[in-house]
C-alpha cells in the first residue's frame, strides 16, 4: 500500500513539487513567527532552571531601589552572592547603536553572573580603573571593539557622558551588554545612592519562589517595596512595554495557517477529483472504503509533512546561525527554535493534511461505483 502511495504522488510531479513548496514556503513563515511567539511568553528555555533572581522596584522597572539594600538582602537565606546595577541606556556614537550598558559593582558582578566567562587579568584590570569598562563577546564582535578602546556613552536619562576603557571582554551570561563602574557612575550623577536592579545568586533554583518570597517580606510597607523575580519573568515585563505583540502574531499567524489549508485543500480536492474513477476501481478489486480514504490522506499526510519538514529545518538552521537574542533595544530572549516549536508545527502539519484531504477523500470512497467509473474529472 506504501508504494501505491508512492507512485500516486509521484504521478504529476510538477504539482507535488509546487504544492510542497508552498507548504515549505508557509511553514517557514509559521514555524517563525511561533519562534517569535514562544520566546516572547518565555524568553529562556531554561530561564526558570537558572539560579538568578532580580529584584527591583515593585511599582515600577523605571524606578531605582536604595543602594543600602545590599545587606539586607545578602542575610536572607538561600542568598549565594548578590550584586547592584543601575541603568545606563546609553549608546555609542549613534542613537541606532543601543544596547545594554549598566553601572555594576566589580566586585561582586562575576560572582552573581557566575556563567559570564573572564581572563583573570581582565577582571584584575576592570576592579583597579575608576574609568574601566568591561564588555560581551557578541558586543565586541557587533562593534569592532578591542582592548583599549576609549568609548563615550551618550544620550542617557543621567545627563552625563562617561568616557570609559575598555579593558575586558567576557564570554557566556550576558555577553552582549557592556559593564562599567557604578561608583563611578554614582559620583558622576552627584551621588544619589540608588541601583535599578540587584542581581542575586541562590544555592538552589528549586528555592526561587521561597527566597523572592522572604526578599520582599523584607521590604514590604518600605518607602520602596521590592519585587523579586526570575530572569524569565523580569525579561517578560521589558517585552510588555512592547505592547500586544504577541496578539499580533498569533492573528498573523492564523491567518498564514489558514492560507496553508487553503493551498493543500484545493491541490488535493484536484487530485481527489481526477482519481474518482479510480477509487472505484480499487474498491471493485475488494478495497474497502477506509482503506482508499487511508491511502488519500496518507499521500495529503506525506506530501504536507515533506514540505512542513523542508521549511521548518531551514527556519531552525537559519535562526540557531543568526543566534538572534534581541527582541527591542533592552528586551532579550533566546530567539531559536525549540522543541515545542517543532512540535507544534508537526501537529500543524499533520492537522492540515488530514482537513484538507479527509473530507473529498470520504465522498470519493463513499461514492456508488457504478456511478464514480462513469465520473470524468
Amino acid at each position: 500500500m506504501w508504494r501505491l502511495i508512492l507512485r500516486n504522488l509521484l504521478r504529476n510531479k510538477r504539482r507535488t513539487v509546487l504544492t510542497m513548496s508552498s507548504v515549505a514556503i508557509t511553514m517557514f513563515l509559521v514555524s517563525s513567527l511561533a519562534m517569535v511567539y514562544t520566546a516572547l511568553g518565555k524568553p529562556f528555555a531554561e530561564g526558570e532552571k537558572m539560579p538568578l533572581l532580580l529584584v527591583r522596584r515593585a511599582t515600577s522597572i523605571n524606578e531605582p531601589l536604595p543602594a543600602g539594600y545590599e545587606s539586607r538582602i545578602k542575610a536572607v537565606p538561600g542568598v549565594v552572592a548578590l550584586s547592584k546595577a543601575a541603568w545606563f541606556a546609553g549608546y555609542w556614537r549613534d542613537p541606532a547603536n543601543t544596547f545594554a550598558n549598566l553601572g555594576v559593582d566589580p566586585d561582586t558582578v562575576f560572582e552573581v553572573q557566575s556563567g559570564a566567562r573572564i581572563p583573570p587579568d581582565h577582571l584584575a584590570t576592570f576592579k583597579r580603573e575608576r574609568t574601566a569598562a568591561v564588555a560581551g563577546k557578541k558586543l565586541v564582535e557587533k562593534f569592532g571593539w578591542k582592548i583599549g578602546d576609549r568609548i563615550a556613552l551618550l544620550g542617557s536619562y543621567w545627563g552625563i557622558t562617561p568616557e570609559l576603557t575598555l579593558v575586558g571582554i567576557f564570554e557566556g551570561g550576558p555577553d552582549d551588554q557592556f559593564w562599567f563602574h557604578w561608583e563611578y557612575l554614582n559620583e558622576a550623577a552627584g551621588r544619589p545612592n540608588t541601583a535599578g536592579i540587584y542581581w542575586v545568586r541562590i544555592d538552589q533554583p528549586e528555592n526561587a519562589a521561597e527566597v523572592a518570597s522572604a526578599i520582599d517580606r523584607n521590604f514590604r510597607n518600605s518607602d520602596a517595596e521590592t519585587k523579586t523575580e526570575s530572569v524569565n519573568q523580569f525579561l517578560l515585563n521589558l517585552i510588555a512595554t512592547l505592547g500586544s505583540v504577541r496578539k499580533a502574531i498569533l492573528m498573523i499567524g492564523s491567518a498564514v495557517t489558514f492560507a496553508i489549508l487553503l493551498v493543500v485543500a484545493n491541490a488535493m480536492a484536484m487530485s481527489i477529483r481526477e482519481r474518482v474513477s479510480e477509487s472505484a476501481v480499487m474498491r471493485s478489486m475488494g478495497f474497502r472504503p477506509a482503506q482508499v480514504v487511508f491511502i488519500f490522506v496518507s499521500e495529503s499526510v506525506f506530501l504536507t509533512l515533506t514540505g512542513a519538514l523542508i521549511g521548518v529545518v531551514v527556519a531552525k538552521f537559519l535562526y540557531d546561525a543568526l543566534a538572534l537574542t534581541h527582541i527591542g533595544p533592552f528586551a532579550v530572549a533566546d530567539m531559536r527554535m525549540r522543541a515545542e516549536t517543532l512540535g507544534l508545527c508537526a501537529a500543524l502539519a499533520v492537522l492540515i493534511a488530514s482537513l484538507a484531504a479527509g473530507w473529498p477523500a470520504y465522498r470519493a470512497a463513499r461514492a456508488n461505483i457504478a456511478m464514480a467509473l462513469r465520473y470524468v474529472g
